[in-house]
């Protein structure tokens, strides 16, 4: 069986102008997404739904995932892929196409927003701009410390985690969105730039079907979400960044990631990136042309 699908319900909530999917994807961090799910639901705008895309992870992963989710505050459903490869396209793509929402909040299960962060993604929200967010990052000891405290951290806790955290890649990320920013109103910036990064971002539905997700094409690492970022601004989608707005805390893991040369020449989806006359539509996303 290609994919498995768990729904974990709770009553619904009163009615709201906008319901908010947060979509995540998971690979064998159960822990991280216990965290996530918790900051969540003790939003003070909390999502009306969470789509976890599970890209193939182990039997235990699965099976904590059924402990852990039915407690959350906050309707949860699992959309599993079996492994074959790095397929975060396919992933998100799997989970946009049962998410529910009118807008769309894409967080890694690695990452913890803090309790005001979905309402600031609410404040800024507007058709046709996408909402391009950043993370401050934390080391092993706090990470453990957080997972530490039952049933979950409460405010105070990660208030004083961001105090302690990080913010020299996100400080400079916020000032290279400036300066591309600047380089779009003038038409001087590169294609997919200012850079959208995959782990913290949102956008309405409808942008996203504008440009049929993710292209299924990238598979492996790096890429995806460059080219996302490209296909969004040429189908006139605006960004905006909410970096410094809607903080986000990064939890410590051993990273998977190639080194940086082994990155640097990651032929395939390097070069598929590169390629020529890319349209905003892609043909391998959440429907198949077949063009």
């Amino acid at each position: 069986m290609d994919a498995e699908a768990l729904a974990f319900a709770h009553p619904p909530k009163d009615d709201d102008p906008m319901k908010i999917s947060v979509i995540t994807t998971i690979y064998n961090r159960p822990d991280h997404l216990r965290l996530l799910a918790t900051a969540l639901a003790a939003q003070t705008r909390p999502p009306d739904e969470l789509i976890v895309a599970d890209d193939g992870s182990d039997t235990a992963t699965g099976d904590a995932l059924k402990r852990l989710l039915p407690e959350c505050a906050i309707p949860a459903r699992v959309l599993r892929q079996e492994k074959d490869g790095y397929r975060l396209s396919a992933a998100r793509n799997r989970a946009i196409r049962a998410a529910t929402g009118d807008y769309l909040l894409f967080l890694d299960c690695d990452i913890v927003p803090l309790p005001d962060a979905v309402a600031i993604h609410v404040r800024e929200a507007l058709p046709g701009r996408v909402l391009c967010g950043n993370r401050a990052l934390l080391d092993a000891d706090i990470t453990q410390a957080l997972f530490a405290m039952r049933p979950a951290p409460l405010a105070a806790d990660w208030e004083q985690a961001w105090s302690q955290a990080d913010t020299t890649e996100m400080d400079v990320a916020a000032r290279l969105f400036r300066h591309h920013a600047a380089l779009r109103r003038w038409h001087v910036a590169r294609a997919h730039k200012p850079k959208l990064l995959g782990c913290h971002f949102s956008l309405f539905r409808d942008d996203v079907e504008r440009v049929n997700g993710f292209d299924e094409n990238f598979v492996g690492w790096g890429y995806e979400d460059d080219d996302f970022g490209r296909r969004l601004y040429r189908s006139g989608v605006k960004p905006r960044s909410v970096i410094e707005a809607a903080r986000a805390l990064h939890l410590w893991h051993p990273s998977l990631a190639p080194q940086e040369l082994k990155r640097h020449r990651d032929r395939p989806n390097r070069a598929y990136f590169r390629r020529w006359r890319v349209a905003a539509f892609c043909a391998n996303g959440l429907t198949k042309t077949g063009a």
